[in-house]
């Protein structure tokens, strides 16, 4: 088994998947998200200098970090998936943020949790569903990605504006770090600006004896995506399937390829990434000082405001010396 996806399997993988929803449903609702008010997702770049987030997907392992989180929720930001917010809410925790990439996503998950999004941003596909999309009452923010076919064509013209296009991922758990993080062939970058990322949740796999989902084990649902049963970071067996060893893999690329500052801190689970540590020690370190904060955001927009001042000089430089020197 390859670790690292050829761009062969990615292609394979999102022609499948548009196949199976383009045409009939993402399209559909792409128009009518784009009806929508939303606020330009552009303005969330750098809104993360200074500070520190925790992306919670659903993994089990976030039943492991729940109270750690709780501990320490005054001095982080969390970005939750779609299936997150609600279990965090019952376990006295907030997102900031929450991702929703996928047409399917039921309504039932954030339903009776809709009330709570007043002030929680959502950041969504144009195709997300549309129940989660009209109903909510926080801010709502849109992204296309760009992905092995070409599908941000179709989807872009759609939106017009107040849209941000990013690098395709391969679940909305990975897509959550792409989106603060934005890197790709051509750019290396930290997006959102964010000193680190830390990870909970994304384990890619259930234990034997544990929750598919955190506080969850849905039946038939854990039997019948068991694929293969293989060994996690801890040396125990776990289960996982197709989808999420493909979206592991796909995680672990990224990553490592882009030497991100991202760390997984779940604990357990067969995401492998060179930085790993507990939540506890990882938020230890964290000051919860928010003139530091101010003085960090502060000193990075005067060194912007330098380095583009010295890019501008520079081009005038050149553009004077070939004028004086050149006929």
């Amino acid at each position: 088994m390859s670790i690292l996806l050829t761009s062969d399997e990615v292609r394979t993988q999102s022609m499948s998947v548009w196949k199976q929803f383009g045409e009939n449903l993402w399209i559909p609702n792409s128009k009518k998200n784009a009806t929508l008010p939303r606020e330009d997702i552009n303005k969330l770049q750098h809104s993360g200098i200074g500070k520190f987030a925790v992306l919670v997907a659903m993994g089990s392992s976030v039943e492991d970090n729940i109270q750690v989180l709780k501990e320490n929720r005054h001095k982080i930001d969390i970005i939750a998936c779609d299936k997150a917010f609600g279990p965090l809410l019952d376990h006295g925790v907030k997102a900031d943020y929450v991702v929703v990439a996928d047409a399917g996503i039921p309504y039932r998950f954030i339903e009776k949790y809709i009330k709570d999004t007043k002030d929680v941003s959502l950041l969504a596909t144009p195709y997300a569903n549309t129940e989660w999309t009209t109903n909510w009452l926080g801010k709502r923010y849109f992204y296309v990605n760009q992905d092995a076919i070409e599908s941000e064509r179709i989807f872009a013209p759609i939106m017009a504006d107040r849209y941000r296009i990013i690098p395709a991922s391969s679940n909305v758990s990975n897509a959550m770090s792409v989106l603060w993080t934005n890197c790709e062939n051509k750019k290396n970058e930290n997006w959102g600006g964010y000193e680190s990322y830390y990870l909970i949740g994304y384990d890619y796999s259930w234990p034997v004896n544990g929750n598919y989902y955190a506080w969850d084990n849905p039946i038939p649902k854990r039997h019948y995506m068991n694929h293969r049963t293989i060994l996690d970071m801890t040396g125990s067996p776990v289960f996982t399937s197709e989808n999420l060893l493909f979206s592991c893999k796909w995680m672990i690329s990224y990553v490592t390829t882009f030497q991100l500052p991202i760390i997984n801190c779940s604990g357990k689970g067969i995401l492998d990434i060179p930085l790993k540590l507990k939540l506890s020690d990882a938020l230890k370190r964290v000051r919860n000082e928010k003139k530091y904060m101010d003085i960090v955001r502060q000193s990075f927009y005067a060194w912007k405001d330098s380095f583009q001042a010295y890019k501008q000089t520079e081009k005038n430089f050149f553009s004077f010396k070939e004028d004086l020197l050149y006929t």
